[in-house]
């Protein structure tokens, strides 16, 4: 993953998971393991699309509805993946199988933060170490495929949530992922930002993390 979408996820996680909207450069930096250089260029191309804006010790995220969009058009997902293969078992099943640190993206990091999914799904798509996966699940030569393993990154471990990815991390992959499954649960996503002040989101999310941790 480029370090830029690093910053993203970064500057997304502390929108929709813990409410804030002014921060500065040099934390972000800091977080990210990156240079100032790099979150300083990220933040002023933010700048001309309005999405945030400069202030002097820092800058505010005005529209994240344009930033989550930006990072989602901008992402390139296949060039995470590690490798794809079929597997006979059901998509319940292979979550089950997979290592503890695996990180839970798209269909099924969408239903670990929200215990509900818009309609059924067949593909897994996971953060994890390729080489602990392959133990259980081999490459195969089938054509179709059924779990995509996906390279995880030190910064991404920081934030998971519970077995999955961050809010935004799943809308943008789930935008990369596309295809009629993929924009169904992108429908619903969209419902939450649009009907939920970011504060509401938050604790959405929260709500039902802990209602999952319960049973």
């Amino acid at each position: 993953m480029r370090k830029i979408d690093w910053v993203l996820r970064e500057i997304l996680f502390r929108v929709y998971e813990k409410n804030e909207i002014f921060m500065t450069q040099k934390s972000i930096a800091a977080t990210c393991g990156l240079s100032m250089d790099t979150v300083n260029r990220l933040v002023t191309k933010l700048d001309r699309l309005r999405a945030v804006e400069k202030r002097p010790f820092g800058f505010r995220v005005t529209e994240p509805k344009k930033v989550l969009t930006y990072w989602a058009a901008t992402r390139n997902l296949p060039n995470d993946i590690a490798y794809m293969t079929f597997s006979p078992y059901s998509p319940d099943r292979i979550e089950d199988a997979l290592p503890e640190e695996a990180i839970f993206t798209g269909y099924s990091g969408y239903k670990f933060t929200f215990k509900t999914t818009p309609v059924p799904y067949e593909e897994v798509f996971v953060y994890a170490d390729p080489d602990e996966v392959r133990k259980k699940f081999p490459e195969s030569n089938v054509k179709d495929h059924n779990l995509v393993v996906l390279k995880s990154d030190p910064h991404l471990k920081l934030l998971k949530q519970d077995r999955s990815a961050p809010f935004a991390q799943l809308y943008v992959d789930l935008w990369q992922i596309g295809g009629p499954t993929a924009n169904r649960f992108l429908l619903e996503m969209e419902r939450k930002i649009e009907s939920q002040p970011v504060e509401a989101l938050k604790t959405l999310v929260e709500r039902a993390r802990k209602s999952q941790e319960e049973e």
